[in-house]
């Protein structure tokens, strides 16, 4: 189930970048910098996952389990079906507005639906998730879609500001990074009342 959740948000994440509308959140900052530079989706996104696992060791402190360096693997993996996607998923690239919107809500459910999988099993993530994920065992208080929602805003948000300052525009961050930030927490927390019914709570 964890694999199925990567490949899913990779493969929602290739959609996104060949529509041309913005990326998803946790791509955003990726795909902005590879846009601004040489290096591909998939490379920009294992240095930005590294970042994120930094991120979770300063959050968690001692609380960080050697265990969780395992996401540097995910990483990697992660980063190679992103650039894999991006090579299979040509039959995304439209000039048609329309569709373009069609293809980002079904992207931003895959992805959701990706992230959903990937943490209902409780035992590992990737770094994006593993960074929500310790600051809602901070803030205990807050659900994991909600925590998501601030995280993605807070993304989107840095990776425009990334893209004007390196490029003078907005690049990989347009409107559908905007519905993404939005939504993929949303959906998220659909996803969980879906499956929490389906099993009678």
């Amino acid at each position: 189930m964890f694999f199925l959740g990567i490949y899913l948000m990779s493969y929602a994440i290739a959609i996104t970048v060949h529509v041309g509308l913005g990326t998803t959140t946790i791509s955003a900052i990726p795909v902005v910098w590879s846009a601004a530079g040489t290096l591909s989706v998939g490379t920009t996104t294992i240095l930005f996952n590294v970042i994120l696992i930094i991120g979770q060791m300063v959050v968690l402190r001692k609380d960080f389990k050697a265990s969780m360096l395992v996401q540097i693997l995910w990483a990697f993996l992660f980063g190679f079906l992103c650039d894999l996607n991006l090579l299979i998923t040509g039959w995304a690239d439209t000039d048609n507005y329309a569709l373009s919107w069609v293809l980002v809500i079904f992207s931003i459910m895959l992805m959701s639906l990706g992230i959903f999988i990937q943490v209902l099993p409780d035992i590992t993530y990737i770094a994006g998730e593993g960074f929500v994920n310790s600051l809602v065992r901070k803030f205990p208080s807050m659900q994991f879609g909600t925590m998501k929602q601030i995280v993605d805003w807070t993304l989107v948000i840095t990776a425009g500001i990334i893209s004007f300052i390196t490029m003078g525009a907005l690049v990989g961050v347009r409107e559908g990074t905007i519905f993404a930030a939005f939504f993929i927490g949303f959906f998220v927390k659909q996803w969980r009342k879906l499956y929490l019914r389906s099993i009678g709570h």
